[in-house]
């Protein structure tokens, strides 16, 4: 039959996994509402093709959990089209300075002047037919370059995923330009599966609060520690400190990596913070930002982001409630396959407890595997390596079709190679 019908063969393959997958015990996470952490696919798989793009939201759909949730950094054109992209400018993320050089301007942001190409000085007809996107992070792949246009929020509800994530950063300057964001998000249709509405500003989070009457939870979307938001004129660090104030417009926060896990001026790891359990005891919600698998990190996880996924979701203490990746392939993996697995030797609770010292144990184990023939930086891998999964966790991995195959490596210095490198 795998001869003759080999589409028929590979269905019953992942129809036989995802049996297996359902017939597993359910562990019980520490998150606010005991289930998995969610894998935040930021601009879709964006540390491999251009961010918020077809293929970029195509391939975070095929080769992540089932359940992964897309998320869109909105902006807005002249004429009141939403765009998932990220930043205020395009010239970084696009060929726009290309197709329109005279068309740059100088914009006031705050008090701050801003140089570039606005989508507000374009139709939605102009920047769909005339400008293609491009990797913004140099040290990443190029090869799919110029080849797509622009996304609208519109083009990736189309592709029917479970959750939408739409973030909103710059309401005020699109609030200058006669662009009401409100607006366009609450005549949205309804079948949109809109799940999350994060921002920044928290004038915008309670402005909006009122009228979405439930369609989406709210969430601050917190900067660095000593970054000042505008609307209330205290730095993120301080607004955090009185969670409860927090609770009365939002419904969770979004915050990078150190507001959780700290680490010091050498890079190793502080001890946690007690933010996820003050904030998860309010019933407020914890998601964390800014996972790569390209990005330098502490020391502690040896150039391994699986391992960095584990800290935050498999640990003694806590979980926390979602994870916003450029590579959702690999949080998928540790979510999946990693996490709540006694034989996997990264998510053991006594190399979480030593984690923060840099012992004879930890040491040893790091060098073991900085001397490999290569670093296994994703847990596509990790899910067939037999030396440090159990069967049940093979067993689990069955549920994640697209998860057992890789597109890039990352030796740990900003140099890709290719497939090769992996142990077979």
């Amino acid at each position: 039959m795998g001869g003759r019908y080999p589409h028929m063969l590979l269905i019953l393959i992942l129809l036989h996994g995802a049996n297996a997958a359902i017939d597993a015990p359910v562990e019980k996470w520490q998150t606010l509402d005991g289930r998995p952490p969610l894998v935040i696919a930021r601009g879709g798989f964006s540390g491999l093709f251009p961010e918020s793009s077809k293929f970029a939201y195509e391939f975070a759909m095929t080769a992540s959990l089932p359940g992964v949730v897309l998320e869109c950094d909105l902006q807005l054109s002249s004429d009141g089209v939403g765009f998932c992209r990220s930043g205020l400018t395009l010239d970084k993320s696009t060929l726009i300075a290309e197709m329109y050089p005279k068309k740059d301007k100088t914009y006031k942001l705050g008090s701050e002047d801003i140089h570039g190409w606005f989508a507000v000085d374009f139709t939605s007809d102009e920047l769909i037919n005339n400008v293609t996107v491009i990797q913004t992070i140099f040290s990443r792949p190029s090869t799919f370059d110029a080849i797509m246009g622009m996304y609208t929020l519109d083009d990736m509800a189309g592709l029917h995923p479970q959750q939408i994530w739409v973030n909103v950063e710059f309401d005020g300057f699109y609030r200058d330009h006669n662009l009401d964001i409100e607006d366009y998000l609450l005549k949205l249709p309804k079948d949109y599966p809109i799940a999350y509405i994060s921002s920044p500003d928290i004038s915008f989070l309670k402005s909006i609060g009122g009228k979405l009457k439930g369609r989406a939870k709210l969430i601050l979307r917190c900067l660095a520690d000593n970054v000042t938001e505008t609307s209330v004129k205290k730095s993120y660090g301080e607004i955090l400190k009185d969670l409860k104030s927090v609770k009365a417009f939002a419904s969770g926060i979004m915050v990078p990596r150190n507001y959780v896990w700290p680490v010091n001026n050498n890079l190793y790891l502080l001890p946690p913070t007690s933010l996820v359990k003050d904030a998860h005891a309010l019933g407020l919600e914890v998601h964390v930002g800014s996972f790569a698998n390209d990005i330098l990190t502490s020391y502690n996880y040896s150039y391994d982001p699986a391992a960095e996924y584990l800290q935050f979701i498999n640990n003694p203490d806590f979980t926390v409630d979602g994870l916003m990746t450029d590579f959702p392939p690999t949080a998928s993996g540790a979510v999946a396959c990693l996490a709540h697995n006694e034989a996997n030797a990264l998510a053991s609770s006594k190399l979480w407890r030593e984690a923060t010292h840099y012992n004879a144990q930890w040491r040893k184990w790091r060098v073991r595997r900085l001397h490999g023939p290569c670093l296994p930086t994703s847990s596509e891998r990790w899910c067939r390596h037999n030396r440090l999964l159990g069967s049940d966790v093979k067993r689990r991995c069955g549920l994640l079709p697209g998860l057992c195959r890789s597109h890039c490596q990352h030796d740990g210095s900003n140099h890709f190679h290719d497939k090769s490198c992996y142990h077979q």
